[in-house]
């Protein structure tokens, strides 16, 4: 493999941001815009995030809206994202237009299991 191909595939040298695992027991949740539980959170960092989806999403490039729901801190992150990639057991999505409020309220959240994770 080149140089090259070796810098596509691996994960660690395209990701722009740092991601945080979120413990499926810390109960996380991903809510839609009527508040209904759509998955669980798994990852989040600035500029996306990755969730156990309860039903398929596919990379069809519509912008969806979700919220964040992180119930010890009672934080709720309204976001926008887009689909990045899909199978039956996770669902990565990237932010689109992620206002200043609700990136501070991301920011808190990651702080938390950034440091749990430790």
């Amino acid at each position: 493999m080149t140089k090259n191909a070796e810098h596509e595939h691996d994960p660690t040298k395209w990701r722009k941001f740092e991601r945080v695992d979120i413990s499926f027991d810390a109960g996380v949740e991903v809510l839609d815009s009527k508040g209904k539980k759509v998955g669980m959170l798994r990852q989040l960092g600035r500029g996306g995030f990755m969730m156990e989806p309860e039903k398929s999403y596919s990379k069809d490039g519509k912008t969806h809206k979700f919220v964040l729901y992180e119930p010890q801190e009672d934080i709720r992150a309204t976001v926008n994202a887009r689909v990045l990639y899909s199978d039956t057991r996770c669902v990565g999505l990237e932010f689109v237009d992620l206002d200043p409020d609700n990136a501070v309220e991301l920011g808190i959240i990651i702080g938390k299991y950034y440091e749990a994770g430790k």
